[in-house]
């Protein structure tokens, strides 16, 4: 009886590198295509991969996609068996080449057509603003209070606030009287379209700094949000000291597209933050990574929020200068920002079972045990 050879390591990893030469002059000399013809007990699975690759694997009936998952699984047990094998490179390296095929259409990422605007809006972008509603309410109480502290002081000595604040402020609300003075169609039709495109562009700017801002650690993105929530205030103040007319004129005017239009602006501003404190406060994970996880639901917010900006400035431009009853822009504003907000708070709130979460950016295609 002849006793077993030990084989050392060199001699191993030499055998070894030997079978994967094989492989690859197999592979480049074209041996590959040929083994159909050669391994007739996989034509079948070559037949409904041929198939399913032509007119789509939706089109294969319920049995043929279990059959190929059965196939799919009988390759993968066979490539397996013959490299701990190490037999017939040619084998192998067809074996391989089917499963590679096979595998591509098993495991697939999950096909949603982009952009989805369906989906994003009724329900990525809302939901999105609900799970970082801290960082919104946090952003819309940095906007609005220094607007109602503003507004408060303006009213109550506006000389005062005239010393403090910047001269070119104050320069506008004597603009802003003369044009609310009285009703008046101070904006015709034909101006309001370059109108709108200008403002629409300017505000998605002033969102996107607001936004930009969040990589100083949120400074910049306080300081916007501070700042025009105190020209806010001021300029309402301002226009409201000279007549109860001017002030309804005035507010009817910005009341339409106000709602939308300042509640992009902190939305832009929670974006921001949101970013600052993934700068900051980075967690577990490296701070590249919380950055690259926070940009992800931002950039959803922004996308949001420019649509937003977009209906603002139509209204801003075709509506809101109407010489219309200031009441009837005031229901006007109020139904806009009803619908706004049940928007924001309830739309995408039911989850459907067919949806893919964010978090499995890969499914692997149900199939049943061999």
């Amino acid at each position: 009886m002849i006793a077993p050879t030990r084989i050392s390591q060199p001699a191993l990893a030499f055998a070894r590198a030997a079978i994967a030469a094989d492989r690859i002059v197999v592979a480049a000399c074209g041996i590959i295509p040929a083994m159909a013809t050669e391994y007739p007990e996989w034509q079948r699975l070559q037949e409904l991969l041929a198939r399913g690759k032509a007119e789509g694997f939706n089109r294969l009936s319920a049995d043929e996609i279990v059959e190929f998952g059965k196939w799919y699984r009988r390759v993968a047990a066979e490539l397996s068996y013959q490299r701990t094998r190490a037999a017939e490179p040619a084998r192998i390296a067809f074996l391989n080449n089917l499963y590679g095929e096979c595998y591509a259409h098993v495991y697939t990422a999950p096909r949603r057509p982009w952009p989805s605007a369906v989906h994003f809006f009724t329900a990525d972008f809302p939901r999105t603003y609900r799970k970082h509603g801290i960082w919104m309410g946090i952003a819309a109480l940095l906007f609005f209070l220094p607007a109602i502290i503003s507004f408060a002081v303006t009213w109550h000595d506006s000389a005062l606030a005239a010393q403090v604040l910047p001269a070119e402020l104050f320069e506008s609300i004597a603009e802003q009287v003369e044009r609310h003075q009285e009703i008046k169609d101070w904006l015709p039709i034909k101006k309001g379209i370059p109108d709108s495109t200008f403002l629409m562009t300017h505000n998605i700017q002033v969102s996107m700094l607001a936004y930009a801002g969040g990589m100083s650690a949120g400074i910049l993105t306080l300081i916007l949000l501070i700042q025009n929530g105190i020209m806010l205030g001021v300029l309402g103040a301002g226009v409201g000291l000279h007549s109860v007319k001017t002030a309804t004129s005035f507010w009817g005017f910005v009341a339409p597209h106000g709602v939308i239009e300042l509640s992009a602006i902190y939305i832009a501003g929670g974006a921001g933050l949101v970013l600052a404190y993934a700068l900051v406060n980075p967690g577990i994970y490296p701070r590249r990574i919380a950055l690259r996880n926070a940009g992800k639901d931002t950039l959803i917010l922004m996308l949001g929020l420019a649509a937003m900006l977009v209906v603002a400035g139509c209204v801003e431009a075709f509506f809101s200068p109407r010489p219309i009853d200031p009441i009837y822009k005031f229901v006007v504003a109020g139904v806009l920002a009803a619908l706004l907000y049940s928007y924001l708070l309830l739309a995408g709130r039911r989850v459907r079972e067919e949806e893919t979460p964010s978090d499995h950016p890969r499914l692997m295609t149900p199939l049943p045990p061999v």
